[in-house]
């Protein structure tokens, strides 16, 4: 915890120092501290894309940034003043901040960080873009800038990857700031998120941050800046600057200089996307420009089927799915089991809003449904994941209790915060019902460093072809560049294709071959010797 602590006070000066220096060159007037601070985290993660593509997030970048950093804050002391800022905090403040702080102690839990965010993060670390990484590994070709902005400060600063706890405290203050205590209520929900650096919670706090300034007529250019970052940290929120463009239409304050960062934006994530996967947008083969290194055929036609089986719960096969009609992809949507909840929460979440759209007859509200309309759409036509609506629930929440006292907030949010910790604490009683596996109980050591759930001693490096790499059993050691998992093995050996260098390392870039008949008896030999591997967690 006091690790934990250290990285959050850290990262709100260094963050804030870097986002006086942008807010001065760019002119901009804020009187928030969060959205300052939103622009220094902008700012640094654009600035550490650009990096990636020549050079590894190493210590040094981040003792610039640091730097940087430090000085804008004492350039802000001494010319102006934080009393500036309307935030005044109270007891429960306080409380809450021990909240995230005691939370995001506990170890990651969520697969995706020992699969997706961990790999990311350590290849940014070590080498920085690779041409045709997803060749690798198909996830890796997504590379959120959520977590480029974490491999920045992963060396000093935040070394057990806890910046979500950071975000939070930064949300904390954000309410403290503009005093819509409703939102204390969704505290609660965002403690699920602090112990990965998981991209869905910045999306997520970023449109109620954007949401609750444009309902109370506070936009500004930083408000489309961060729709637009939002976009480059999960595209599933594609939705946001749409909205955020339109509502300045029906203002009548649309401003013709936006093209400019929409221009900045949507080139850096393109040119990443190139980059990393072959193709504009991930996941999908839109536009192809016949680069050498994009993904074969065989593997974006897995990727899209387990998406479709995904929008299933894995219930059915993709033969199954495909010959569903209309009616009967509604009707398996809704009843595959405790997660058909969460899908109707979407139905329900969608007429929540229409209700306010019909009732308020105010256009705000119609472009709203409109532009979350679109995003349904266009999500169920790809892979109707409840976990790709999460913004529609909590934006349906947010119009159902935005009328909430302080008094009312504070206490649901103080008893589900207690509740939600109780559980961290004793996670046995959830496990029961098959829920995370991975959630390890209290220890005392928490109170000056994080638990982690790590792996030993468990992977080999083997090489086919041109390409050495690290095998693993499990998942959780995939921290070295270039590791491969058990799983990816078998899915490569299945399909007859191998990554290979274009020539003798990454520098080149990676991309993938047929498997001669000779490698792949080498494969089957290798995954025979990862399956005997014996991870031990200590």
């Amino acid at each position: 915890m006091l690790s934990i602590f250290f990285t959050i006070l850290m990262l709100l000066a260094v963050n804030f120092g870097n986002g006086i220096i942008i807010r001065n060159l760019l002119k901009i007037e804020s009187p928030s501290f969060v959205l300052v601070s939103f622009l220094g985290i902008i700012g640094i993660t654009l600035l550490e894309t650009i990096v990636a593509f020549f050079f590894p997030l190493s210590s040094l970048l981040e003792i610039l940034f640091i730097i940087i950093g430090l000085a804008g804050m004492g350039w802000f002391l001494i010319h102006e003043k934080l009393s500036q800022f309307n935030f005044k905090f109270d007891f429960w403040f306080y409380f809450f901040l021990l909240i995230v702080i005691f939370s995001a102690s506990f170890s990651p839990y969520l697969f995706d960080h020992y699969g997706y965010y961990v790999p990311t993060i350590s290849y940014l670390n070590e080498v920085g873009f690779v041409k045709g990484i997803s060749n690798l590994d198909l996830l890796l070709g997504q590379t959120s800038f959520w977590h480029i902005y974490q491999a920045g400060f992963s060396h000093f600063i935040d070394p057990f990857l806890k910046i979500n706890s950071y975000l939070l405290v930064l949300f904390l203050i954000y309410i403290y700031e503009r005093k819509p205590y409703f939102l204390l209520i969704f505290i609660p929900i965002f403690l699920l998120f602090v112990q990965q650096p998981s991209p869905d919670l910045p999306i997520l706090i970023i449109t109620l941050i954007i949401i609750n300034e444009l309902v109370n007529n506070r936009g500004n250019s930083i408000i489309i800046y961060l729709s637009l970052f939002a976009v480059c940290i999960k595209p599933i929120v594609f939705w946001l600057p749409l909205f955020v463009i339109l509502n300045n239409f029906r203002q009548k304050e649309f401003n013709f200089k936006v093209i400019i960062p929409v221009s900045i934006f949507g080139i850096l994530l393109i040119l990443k996307n190139l980059w990393l996967f072959g193709f504009p947008v991930f996941p999908v083969s839109f536009f192809d420009f016949n680069l050498p290194w994009k993904p074969r055929p065989e593997m974006l036609t897995y990727s899209s089927q387990i998406g479709m089986m995904k929008s299933y719960d894995m219930k059915y096969a993709y033969q199954q799915v495909i010959e569903f009609n209309f009616i009967d992809r509604i009707y398996h949507w809704f009843t595959i089991g405790y997660k058909s909840i969460l899908n109707i929460a979407v139905l329900i979440s969608l007429v929540v809003i229409a209700f306010f759209a019909f009732t308020k007859k105010d256009r705000f509200y119609y472009l709203l449904l409109i532009c979350l309309l679109i995003k349904t759409v266009f999500i169920i036509s790809f892979s109707a994941q409840y976990r790709f609506f999460i913004d529609v629930y909590l934006i349906a929440l947010f119009l159902l209790i935005k009328n909430f006292s302080e008094q009312k907030a504070v206490f649901t949010a103080v008893f589900l915060s207690i509740f939600i910790a109780v559980v961290f604490t004793f996670p046995g009683f959830v496990q029961q019902f098959d829920m995370g596996k991975r959630m390890s109980a209290f220890k005392w050591s928490q109170f000056y460093k994080p638990n982690e759930l790590r792996s030993i001693s468990s992977n080999q490096e083997f090489k086919i072809g041109n390409f050495n790499f690290n095998a693993s059993k499990d998942p959780s050691d995939k921290v070295h560049f270039p590791a491969l998992s058990i799983y990816d093995l078998k899915l490569y050996d299945y399909y007859g294709i191998f990554p290979q260098y274009f020539k003798k390392d990454f520098k080149n870039g990676i991309f993938q071959k047929k498997l001669t008949a000779s490698e792949k008896i080498q494969l089957k030999n290798i995954i025979s010797e990862t399956e005997k591997l014996k991870p031990k967690l200590p």
